[in-house]
């Protein structure tokens, strides 16, 4: 039973450190993503993509081939709401759905 505590703290410590580490934003900021934006539906996917420019952009120019498990092209500049800021990328909800794009597919944040 100690065991089971012991990782249960440990857990929540992770969480506890993995949410602070992100810039959480209210929830009434929206932002604008340009036309055709490089979206994808895995945050782990988008943290490798967005380490490294050159992958990025080849990733980019196979998704406007063909969508790919986890990165899509979103055809039409949409309005999304933000959720988290990390930088490189940020975590958004369209349509019911959390997703995440790079720092450069972003147009501007309304007031």
């Amino acid at each position: 039973m100690s065991g089971f505590i012991n990782s249960l703290a440990a857990g929540t410590l992770f969480l506890s450190t993995v949410s602070a580490t992100a810039e959480t934003v209210p929830t009434s900021d929206m932002i604008q993503l340009q036309h055709a934006a490089h979206v994808c539906n895995d945050e782990q996917e988008t943290k490798r993509l967005a380490a490294n420019d050159h992958l990025r952009e080849m990733a980019k120019a196979l998704v406007e081939f063909k969508a790919t498990k986890y990165c899509f092209i979103m055809q039409p500049s949409v309005l999304v709401k933000l959720l988290e800021n990390h930088g490189g990328y940020v975590k958004f909800s369209h349509d019911n759905r959390v997703l995440f794009t790079f720092a450069e597919h972003l147009v501007s944040s309304t007031p």
